[in-house]
């Protein structure tokens, strides 16, 4: 039997990493009882919302079954998924000196943006505010889609001014509340912060080294040589025809930093498997360790034993902690350290489709690594 102990300390080597190609094993390999993931393959064919499930095990995917449309090769909006990814790409702008600390005044990166009026609290808001949900800025009216979708209204000048201007309720810090548009002020953070768009700074420094928006023959942008399939782009964004990503932006053309990329069922346990690794990946240490188990630290609470880190939920599981990047609909990337497991589940977006999806990691994953544990 050879069940994992789990990754939790960093110290172990990794003797394959899946950039181009996939390690695939039986869950027998582990000790895993394959009658098990049967039952999980039909419960998948028996529920409508479920488009992939993959389930990567000690880096072998052991687990991969696509279903209502879903294949190995269509990129999905992977919904707030993407503000994970904005997450680790602050944490490589902090390692290679674009940003100096996440402790920077949110308003010392646009300066041109300082009203006479300064609101004290809006003065005292950080990076660091912003990623853990605790800004301290009043709920926008209606929508936060809308607001970034909406053409900036001639009174406020831009739509940076709005998103700056917002009205203060709490004080910085002291009050989770989930907002769209702190990570996308983010995102815009990111871009003055790098001199580059969003995308191509996540291309180049994270999506690069781990082949995503690429085929195993290492060809850019599958989508464009047939091989794969795109999404549409988010109905809350739009595309910019002038650039080749699948990335949504806003009306002045920024990558939008809450939702609208799009990766594959494989990418998506990828980026999962970065972090579980500590942000090492084949010798290189893209993210700092420090800023990964920063990430998955506590740094909001929320509710019933939930919290948050930058950008990434913390929820119990069980006996054991779960890390997790939850996009609308069912969309769910779920690290679990102490099995070595990373977890990946698409869906119809509906609303009913993210209760699907957790019943898949609660009622079959969890307790199939369990029960080899307990053999």
């Amino acid at each position: 039997m050879h069940i994992s102990k789990g990754y939790r300390d960093g110290s172990q080597e990794r003797d394959y990493w899946p950039t181009r190609h996939w390690r695939i094993s039986e869950p027998q390999k582990w000790g895993l009882d394959a009658a098990l993931f049967g039952q999980l393959e039909t419960h998948i064919q028996r529920t409508e919302t479920l488009r992939s499930v993959l389930v990567l095990y000690s880096g072998d995917l052991i687990f991969e079954k696509y279903s209502s449309g879903g294949t190995q090769n269509i990129y999905q909006n992977v919904n707030s998924i993407t503000k994970s990814v904005v997450s680790a790409l602050v944490g490589i702008a902090l390692q290679e000196g674009f940003l100096q600390d996440i402790d920077q005044p949110l308003l010392s990166f646009f300066p041109e943006y300082i009203p006479q009026d300064l609101d004290p609290r809006r003065k005292a808001i950080t990076l660091r505010h912003l990623l853990s949900m605790s800004s301290g800025y009043a709920l926008p009216p209606g929508d936060s889609e809308a607001f970034l979708s909406d053409p900036p209204l001639l009174e406020y000048g831009s739509s940076l001014e709005k998103l700056l201007g917002r009205p203060m309720e709490h004080e910085p810090g002291e009050v989770f509340a989930y907002d769209d548009l702190s990570s996308h002020i983010v995102a815009l953070v990111l871009t003055r912060s790098t001199g580059m768009p969003l995308a191509t700074f996540a291309q180049t420094r994270l999506f690069d080294p781990l082949g995503i928006w690429r085929d195993e023959q290492n060809n850019l942008y599958p989508w464009q040589r047939g091989t794969h399939a795109e999404d549409d782009h988010h109905p809350f964004g739009l595309w910019n025809e002038q650039e080749p990503y699948l990335w949504s932006v806003d009306k002045q053309g920024h990558h939008i930093g809450s939702y609208g990329l799009q990766l594959t069922t494989r990418e998506l346990a990828k980026f999962g498997y970065l972090y579980l690794n500590r942000g090492q990946w084949d010798g290189q240490q893209l993210i700092s360790a420090d800023y990964v188990q920063a990430s998955w630290r506590q740094q909001s609470k929320i509710e019933n034993d939930r919290a948050y880190g930058y950008l990434w939920y913390l929820l119990p599981l069980g006996r054991h902690a779960s890390f997790c990047a939850i996009g609308y609909g069912g969309q769910l990337l779920l690290c679990l350290p102490d099995l070595d497991t990373v977890i990946v589940v698409t869906s119809i977006p509906t609303l009913d489709a993210s209760d699907a999806a957790r019943k898949v990691v609660r009622d079959f994953i969890v307790p199939a690594l369990e029960d080899a544990v307990l053999r």
